[in-house]
């Protein structure tokens, strides 16, 4: 038998699909979408965190190496310039151009150096280990003819404690200075005042700088 859809047995179903369009999501579904949306949102700032630290990362490992190489770098300037002069020391000592007669080896040392600088002028530069900051000191040269010893070193004295100490480099654990004298044998300190005069120079000199969680890097120079 034919079954007829009456007229008004259309509208009634016509009316629930209408009504359960427009009921939209339900809850369940409303809460597994945000559990999705929060997992992904979750992962994505995982991932962009982990970016940025791995850059940071890096970035300091680059700002590290450039900082070390410019270290290794000035020094070498430093010595192809040597200028063959003299200089007297706080406690009115006569030292050589290039000295190193402290402590050369551990937490702390110092490395005096009377180089050439600008419109030929001899500079005094001093680097220092001290409290695991390597540093650079420009100190004055100006002595007259007639000033003393005693009045040149306290002439440095007075100014050792007024220029600034110019930072090249931190968390340095330990430096060692090594010098290479004309037998090619490697000194300690230099000048060895056992054998040599203040007016030799080393032919070439070592220098070892111990990094906090780093390392140990070498350089070695050749002086003309």
């Amino acid at each position: 038998m034919a079954r007829i859809c009456t007229p008004a047995r259309s509208a009634i179903s016509h009316g629930r699909g209408t009504e359960m369009h427009r009921r939209g999501f339900t809850l369940i579904e409303v809460l597994v979408a945000l559990a999705v949306f929060a997992v992904v949102t979750l992962l994505a700032w995982r991932g962009l965190d982990v970016m940025v630290g791995t850059k940071a990362r890096l970035d300091g490992e680059m700002r590290r190496w450039r900082e070390l190489e410019l270290v290794f770098e000035r020094l070498a300037l430093d010595l192809t310039q040597i200028a063959p002069r003299f200089w007297v020391d706080e406690q009115g000592r006569t030292r050589s151009a290039v000295q190193a007669s402290g402590t050369t080896s551990g937490a702390q040392c110092q490395l005096d150096l009377m180089r050439f600088g600008v419109d030929n002028l001899p500079v005094h530069a001093r680097y220092r280990l001290q409290d695991g900051r390597f540093t650079l000191q420009i100190l004055p040269t100006s002595q007259s003819q007639a000033q003393s010893l005693a009045e040149a070193a306290s002439a440095l004295a007075e100014a050792e404690g007024k220029t600034p100490d110019h930072l090249l480099l931190d968390d340095v654990s330990r430096c060692d200075l090594a010098f290479l004298d004309g037998n090619n044998v490697w000194q300690a300190r230099w000048p060895n005042s056992d054998t040599l005069s203040d007016a030799t120079r080393p032919r070439g000199m070592r220098l070892r700088l111990t990094l906090d969680g780093r390392g140990q890097f070498e350089r070695i120079y050749y002086l003309p």
